[in-house]
């Protein structure tokens, strides 16, 4: 003989277990990794940050604008964990010159990435036009070998937008995600960013070619309970 059980009694059991697979998924993200830093800097705070520039355009704050400078990160009591994240958006302005070096006036034009101590990024990046008669070559997305590797201007660019002296895209702003992982489990972290620009034959060398951040989010993964 088959019992029937109320509507309602029937409804709840469902609840509950749906309820608890959605608790469990949570439990699971949050027990594999852990986001301790994100920030688009929109609120204008620059906690936790040191040699950090604010500066606003169209309404919105970024950390920046860099010329042969750059900022760190310090990031303390960090939970167990065996591997550290690192996303950043840089905004490379203007006329970043990539490999070349035209004896010592402009370039090589290089931007670095450091975690505690450990080279992440150590790149060359180019704003040059590209044609069969001028081409500016960067590293990106290889480390910098002093223009052994030549790949063209923007190579892995998200997206290009107007430069910030150079108003127009001949010489935009070229914005790059560049996420690393790395092993690591000291609850400590400094993460930190610079550049190596040069050009000597410029008046303001900040308005020819300079850099800034608009996204940085650090995760520890594999975490222990």
């Amino acid at each position: 003989m088959f019992k029937i059980y109320p509507l309602f009694k029937y409804a709840k059991f469902v609840f509950v277990i749906g309820a608890f697979n959605i608790l469990s998924g949570c439990i699971k993200s949050g027990y594999d990794e852990a986001t301790v830093y994100d920030s688009n800097f929109k609120s204008g705070s620059t906690e936790k940050l040191k040699g950090a520039i604010l500066y606003k355009k169209d309404g919105e704050f970024f950390i920046g604008r860099y010329n042969n400078g750059g900022f760190s990160v310090n990031l303390d009591n960090l939970p167990p964990h065996k591997a550290i994240e690192i996303t950043v958006e840089p905004y490379m302005h203007d006329s970043w010159d990539g490999n070349n070096n035209y004896g010592g006036i402009d370039g090589p034009d290089v931007w670095t990435m450091y975690a505690d101590g450990e080279e992440l990024v150590n790149s060359s990046f180019s704003n040059s036009p590209c044609n069969s008669m001028y081409c500016l070559f960067q590293s990106y997305p290889a480390r910098y070998s002093g223009g052994i590797i030549n790949n063209p201007p923007r190579t892995d660019a998200m997206s290009l937008l107007p430069g910030f002296c150079y108003t127009g895209y001949t010489y935009g702003t070229s914005v790059y995600k560049i996420a690393k992982t790395i092993s690591h489990s000291k609850s400590s972290l400094n993460i930190s960013f610079r550049d190596f620009l040069v050009q000597t034959n410029v008046s303001d060398p900040l308005c020819d070619e300079s850099w800034s951040v608009g996204l940085l989010r650090v995760k520890i993964l594999n975490t222990t309970p």
